[in-house]
């Protein structure tokens, strides 16, 4: 036998290194895009490829090993795989048969990619709320959603966001709000940044930079990025000049507000919106009565938006009203309630330090011995101990607070038992956003308003003037805010006193008309039934005093029948 030296043999060619995507494209096309197993011609992305042998058993990833085979024919090589790819292969065609079926023209091209997006984000389904709003930013209709902190407003404009080419603009009140919120999208590997005055020019420079080549799909900054008179204007022209997809208006109420949180700039988002190309506005408040909503939308310039509100009724949160005027007599009513109240925590909301205070040292006096945090209190360090101490996140805790509307805005506390209001607030907003506060982990919980107080329309009346004279407004401006501002505590007072109608209802109402809610086409049935969780609204097992007939001589065993559920 002939052998052939070893200095005489020829070295094997080295093979070039593909990437998977190179790979699954040889594979295709060798396997003419249809699947092996049974032969059905699969459309662009419908395809998956299979390793003959798994790469657990030392199969590897070249051609050879691998095939083509349609969604259904991959899960049956897969069954721990089935049914997320079963579901995918339902999510495509029923996609089809809801396109098909769309006559009305109610679908977004986009649809197709809902699927994807939301797992990107680790999801897989929407709340039927905000597929809604999904579907029409997707359309290229302007939004404004009314919904409670902690309802998943955040990924109703971040879906949209990614599913249209160019960058959304984010406008939120709050630098650390905003410093969150983006660390969370870079933790999904989606190219995202923030400008404001924290950061120093070449780093402001870098993210220009990057927003002029398109190379990010959020940016975030304060309404004060375009205000010329507080941001140099090489940097406002800068900005202005990429035309965004979407203007996001996050906290929009503050377009309608003023007082201690008064911003004018947002009051003027509507001529920034004209200097960027009138893109389509997602706004986003937790709270807007049905005035309020008609002016930031008028603010804004898109007065026919679509306006989604949800989440107004809180059932598992009964609603006590008690006409007790004396300041012993309240303060023995919160020591029965803090009695009966089961573990958890309890929040006495008060209208200023004075009162506070009073209210502090009347407990004391009860053996009830509670913390009083508001704006004044200590130092910045101090203040944030004292939240950590109530939200748990530090030791040791502090289960029941004192406050004023100072604390805790954005606060998200999954077990607050019972909210006590000593008088009511300047608007039924303020309300809402306060006592919903409670029972956020869904389980019984008791709001308690005390009314008919001496001087409470007046002493909110005289804060609302010293608020606008701290605003420094001009004279027609001043009275117009102060009437505004008037109709609101009018209405709240009204909400507050007249026991003849129920709360719950009243609040409601404040903020949704009762209009009938047609039935969806087939098309976007199936869309739901494909995206979204149905939302079961539960009914309230105790609702108000109006309703529950609650007086003042029963209240306290009405009070344990609501704790107990």
């Amino acid at each position: 036998m002939c052998t052939i030296p070893v200095n005489l043999m020829i070295a094997p060619m080295p093979q070039p290194t593909l990437t998977w995507q190179e790979v699954r494209n040889v594979v295709l096309a060798r396997d003419k895009n249809c699947c092996r197993a049974c032969g059905q011609l699969c459309n662009h992305g419908e395809a998956d490829i299979h390793h003959l042998i798994p790469r657990s058993h030392g199969g590897t990833d070249e051609p050879a090993n691998l095939v083509t085979l349609c969604d259904g024919c991959h899960a049956a090589h897969h069954p721990n795989l089935q049914a997320t790819l079963s579901r995918r292969f339902i999510e495509r065609w029923a996609l089809r048969l809801a396109k098909w079926l769309d006559k009305q023209h109610e679908l977004p091209e986009a649809m197709g990619s809902l699927g994807g997006a939301l797992r990107l984000l680790g999801l897989e389904r929407f709340r039927e709320s905000q597929l809604e709003v999904v579907l029409a930013a997707l359309s290229g209709k302007s939004v404004l959603m009314v919904s409670p902190t902690g309802s998943g407003k955040t990924l109703c404009f971040q879906i949209p966001t990614l599913l249209r080419s160019g960058t959304a603009f984010v406008i939120s009140p709050l630098k650390a709000l905003m410093s969150d919120q983006v660390a969370s999208l870079q933790r999904r590997k989606i190219p995202s940044s923030f400008i404001n005055s924290d950061l120093g020019p070449d780093e402001k420079l870098l993210r220009y930079k990057l927003l002029d080549q398109q190379a990010l799909k959020f940016l975030y900054c304060t309404p004060e990025r375009f205000d010329p008179t507080m941001v140099r204007k090489e940097e406002i022209q800068r900005i202005s000049k990429a035309k965004p997809n979407f203007l996001v208006v996050d906290e929009a109420h503050c377009i309608d507000r003023w007082g201690s949180d008064f911003r004018p700039n947002y009051s003027r988002l509507g001529g920034v919106r004209q200097t960027l190309g009138n893109p389509a506005v997602l706004a986003f408040t937790a709270t807007a009565g049905i005035e309020a909503q008609r002016r930031i939308l008028e603010s804004l310039g898109i007065r026919g938006a679509r306006i989604v509100v949800t989440d107004i009724d809180r059932p598992n949160i009964a609603l006590l009203r008690l006409p007790i005027a004396g300041e012993g007599d309240r303060l023995k009513v919160i020591n029965e309630l803090v009695r009966v109240a089961p573990t958890g925590r309890i929040m006495i909301f008060v209208p200023t330090v004075k009162v506070g205070v009073k209210v502090q040292l009347g407990l004391r006096k009860h053996g009830l011995t509670m913390p009083f945090y508001h704006s004044k209190y200590g130092t910045a360090h101090e203040r944030d101990l004292l939240l950590g101490q109530f939200t748990g996140r530090l030791s040791p805790l502090v289960p029941n607070i004192i406050c004023t509307n100072a604390f805790g805005m954005g606060l998200d506390v999954s077990n607050v038992r019972l909210v006590i209001h000593w008088q009511h607030p300047a608007s039924v907003e303020d309300y809402l956003q306060e006592f919903g506060r409670a029972g956020r982990d869904g389980k019984p919980s008791l709001a308690v308003l005390f009314t008919k107080g001496t001087g409470d329309t007046g002493l909110l009346q005289f804060m609302a003037e010293k608020t606008a004279d701290m605003a420094i407004l001009q004279d027609d401006q001043r009275a117009s805010v102060l009437e505004g501002k008037s109709k609101k505590i009018q209405e709240m007072n009204k909400l507050a006193t007249d026991q003849t109608k129920c709360f719950r209802q009243g609040i409601i109402g404040y903020f949704q008309e009762d209009k009938p809610i047609p039935r969806p086409s087939l098309a976007l049935r199936i869309v739901q039934w494909l995206f979204s969780n149905r939302e079961r609204h539960a009914k309230a097992k105790r609702c108000c005093d109006k309703c529950d007939r609650v007086t003042s001589k029963n209240y306290i065993k009405w009070a344990r029948s609501v704790f107990k559920g």
